[in-house]
């Protein structure tokens, strides 16, 4: 091939790699949505969303998984992304997400080719209503109050999901009762999916619900505990609570019996 020739050959594939590398930072953040909704299966969703595939703003809606059901709910606050295209070419897979509204600090993820990941320590804080969007029994029992879900540093090495987790309801209430908020409670997972040890206590409230479970093998979930009124509540506030105890689990004596997986 003749100098000339090679140049020429050189320069259009320098122009395209450059048209290459304007589109893909370009890539429109639309294109994140089927994405989203196939690997959560139709329980995370992005609304509206704007900018780029690297760097954009969407709102997170929470469902429960069925395109015919009504049942969903946003997340407060705009939760924007930055996706690094550079630490791609050495191989790792940079995520920043932020959202004031529900988040301490920006969240930080790293992830390598081989699928090790680091998640960094953080607090996520929620409204409980956007349970509802999750569908039963939820979108029934209609849960107020805040969220709180706080975790140390994650690591995610061959497959196992390390770390710790601490989840609280506080000032819980229900749309199915008047006792406003019947409770404060914490349910612990040390270790997380690998093995993790669950714990459910309650803090304060009338409405006591204790229990105690595992998570084996990264999805086998064995959890079992009860619901009751504290002894020594008042009966009319008893009364009061009955019905909504009723709902979570199968009555034993003045007890529901929360039991869940298999």
């Amino acid at each position: 091939m003749s100098h000339p020739a090679a140049r020429k050959l050189a320069i259009i594939a320098a122009a395209l790699a450059a048209a290459m590398v304007v589109v893909a930072t370009q890539a429109p953040a639309s294109i994140l949505a089927g994405a989203v909704r196939s690997w959560s299966a139709g329980r995370v969703e992005l609304g509206d969303p704007s900018g780029t595939l690297w760097n954009g703003q969407t709102d997170l809606i929470l469902a429960n998984g069925d395109r015919d059901s009504s049942f969903r709910t946003r997340l407060p606050g705009r939760t924007s992304w930055h996706i690094s295209p550079w630490r791609l070419l050495v191989g790792s897979f940079d995520l920043t997400v932020d959202n004031s509204a529900v988040l301490d600090t920006p969240l930080a993820l790293r992830m390598d080719w081989a699928a090790n990941a680091t998640i960094d320590a953080n607090r996520l804080r929620l409204p409980a209503g956007v349970l509802v969007g999750l569908g039963a029994p939820w979108n029934t029992i209609r849960p107020g109050g805040e969220l709180q879900l706080e975790w140390d540093t994650v690591h995610l090495r061959s497959g196992a999901l390390l770390g710790n987790l601490r989840a609280e309801w506080i000032d819980a209430s229900s749309g199915l009762s008047p006792i406003v908020p019947f409770g404060h409670y914490r349910l612990l997972a040390n270790g997380f999916f690998d093995g993790a040890q669950l714990q459910l206590d309650t803090i304060t409230g009338p409405m006591e619900m204790t229990g105690s479970g595992t998570i084996a093998d990264g999805k086998h979930l064995r959890f079992r505990g009860s619901a009751g009124v504290q002894p020594g509540t008042d009966e009319a506030v008893a009364t009061q609570l009955s019905g909504l105890i009723s709902l979570l689990g199968r009555r034993e004596g003045d007890r529901a019996i929360l039991n869940f997986g298999t």
